[in-house]
């Protein structure tokens, strides 16, 4: 919340914080709700700092677990302001306040599609962020041909296209038969060859919801979700923002091996070698490490490369390998790494014939 130079809102969040129980604290904040409510009777009084101001509070008041059933048409109005401090005080308090069938949110479409293929990023960028938590039907229905239309522009920079495809991603989840994606696949196999980092890592969860609902349409993504995999395993052009712990992106590599499980084979046997090739440096380049951040991304990444074999249902020689390097990890002494070993165990069993394999850890199984 930005503070600066509103006393009344810091005066009245000190006021909060200083009451000895919670009977001071209601009787403050009904006070206080009783003033706002006064001051928006005669709106026309108002300037838009006190405007602002009094939205903010409401803002305050129902984050600390208290109905506000008012001045929500104040908060809507707030999304028109030409001037950025009172638009982004009204689009936080809107999408705070109001849920998808809220009548108030039909009034703002307008504004909100006026923000979205305008040319002022930062008005851009706080309307889909609106339009994301939502999520309406309606909001569907009016923008979403908008937002992708800014997620393919050429002219749009990386911020504002990774914000489309989360908005995008949210308004296909909660209404995939209004979202429009017939005739995306050749678009979304262009959007995987994106080089920022944070664009593609986006577009990969939109890409694991489109496969996820139909993977027949997304064949020519298979490839490039190959390529980014050998990218990211070589560590071939990865800022070091993206770099967690010596790991690149441990993100994008579970979001795309996630993908890849939606599709029933692959096919190609150009892509199934490279990506298999892929596969074993990562089990192979997997160890325990004293590090438990280091452990945790590189663990989810290891397990996600687990689940693709068995999915892919590699050859004997590989699925022996995953057995070996599960066998470590079922005689680490860190409860959490065993169990999580000893659970994808149980899952290669029910998956592959390895019994044989298996057995072999049996005693180990047994003694843990």
């Amino acid at each position: 919340m930005a503070l600066s130079g509103m006393r009344g809102l810091s005066v009245f969040i000190s006021d909060i914080r200083n009451c000895q129980n919670k009977e001071q604290e209601r009787l403050r904040v009904d006070k206080e709700l009783g003033n706002i409510r006064t001051r928006f009777k005669n709106e026309k009084g108002l300037t838009p700092y006190e405007k602002k101001k009094y939205v903010w509070k409401m803002l305050y008041i129902y984050m600390l677990g208290y109905d506000v059933d008012f001045g929500h048409m104040e908060a809507v109005s707030l999304i028109s302001a030409p001037k950025y401090p009172e638009k982004q005080v009204g689009y936080i308090v809107t999408s705070s306040l109001l849920n998808e069938n809220h009548d108030f949110l039909r009034l703002a479409i307008n504004t909100v599609r006026n923000d979205i293929i305008g040319r002022n990023e930062t008005f851009q960028c706080l309307a889909l962020t609106m339009v994301g938590n939502i999520g309406g039907r309606e909001f569907a229905e009016s923008l979403a041909p908008d937002v992708q239309k800014l997620l393919i522009s050429s002219s749009c920079r990386p911020l504002v296209r990774k914000k489309a495809a989360l908005c995008l991603l949210r308004l296909y989840r909660k209404n995939p038969d209004v979202v429009n994606v017939d005739g995306w696949s050749d678009r979304m196999a262009q959007l995987l060859d994106e080089r920022d980092l944070g664009v593609l890592t986006s577009c990969m969860s939109l890409l694991v919801a489109l496969v996820s609902n139909n993977h027949e349409a997304y064949w020519s993504c298979v490839p490039k979700c190959v390529k980014t995999l050998e990218r990211l395993a070589r560590n071939q052009d990865i800022p070091q923002e993206y770099t967690y712990y010596g790991i690149p992106s441990p993100w994008l590599q579970v979001k795309t091996m996630r993908a890849l499980q939606y599709y029933p084979t692959i096919e190609d046997p150009n892509t199934r070698r490279s990506l298999f090739e892929v596969l074993q440096r990562i089990l192979m380049g997997t160890d325990v490490v004293k590090n438990v951040n280091k452990n945790n991304a590189s663990h989810a990444v290891l397990f996600e490369a687990l689940a693709l074999v068995m999915h892919l249902d590699a050859e004997k020689e590989m699925m022996s390998q995953c057995v070996a390097l599960l066998g470590k990890f079922i005689a680490v002494r860190e409860p959490n790494i065993r169990y999580l070993g000893l659970e994808n165990m149980t899952r290669m069993l029910m998956v592959t014939d390895v019994h044989d394999i298996i057995k072999r850890h049996q005693a180990q199984i047994i003694t843990h």
